[in-house]
């Protein structure tokens, strides 16, 4: 099913968190998958769904946030101030906390971002917990940014349109895990900002 993007539908789609369930959101960049980044059903049930086993990117409410995922310094506290929220994923080093090992799927990086749309910072907020983003495809395929595709091809998603969404490259992916920082992926954020 296809519902709107809006304040009135966030307690439905954190209710479908809660339940385990995958649903597809919109970001300031591509649409992406969603589950609760701590439950390793939910993330194995979306890796099946995609035909895939690779380290995935989680969506958090605000940079403050991060220390409780990753490790960082002032130089890349002063980087993340400039580019969140924005069409970027950084890549830092992981440190122990509550999310699925699913997540990293052996890396010792973690992947973070926050977008600047308020649909999915509100929905963290509301969930208080980090969910998975990832992209609406099948391994191998373009991903899928038009929701009538993205219904015809997985039709058992609840699906969160925002009638403005643009098309996107996706986010661009920066690796702060060492200096000096560099572009993995360059997607719509331009960088050095």
């Amino acid at each position: 099913m296809i519902y709107p993007a809006t304040d009135r539908y966030i307690k439905m789609a954190k209710e479908s968190l809660d339940n385990g369930d995958i649903i597809v959101y919109p970001t300031d960049t591509l649409y992406g998958f969603g589950v609760d980044a701590t439950n390793s059903k939910a993330i194995q049930r979306l890796n099946r769904l995609k035909g895939r086993c690779q380290p995935l990117s989680i969506i958090i409410k605000n940079v403050s946030e991060i220390s409780n995922y990753a490790k960082i310094n002032p130089l890349i506290s002063d980087e993340l101030e400039k580019i969140f929220p924005g069409q970027y994923t950084v890549l830092l080093p992981s440190i122990p906390s509550k999310l699925s090992k699913l997540v990293f799927n052996s890396s010792p990086l973690v992947g973070i971002r926050v977008p600047d749309h308020f649909f999915p910072l509100k929905l963290v907020k509301e969930f208080e917990k980090p969910i998975i983003t990832t992209s609406i495809n099948r391994h191998g395929n373009t991903p899928l940014n038009d929701v009538t595709q993205v219904e015809i091809d997985f039709p058992n998603v609840d699906i969160y349109e925002d009638k403005n969404h643009s098309p996107s490259k996706g986010s661009t992916i920066i690796d702060m895990s060492k200096n000096p920082f560099s572009i993995i992926r360059q997607g719509d954020g331009i960088y050095p900002k």
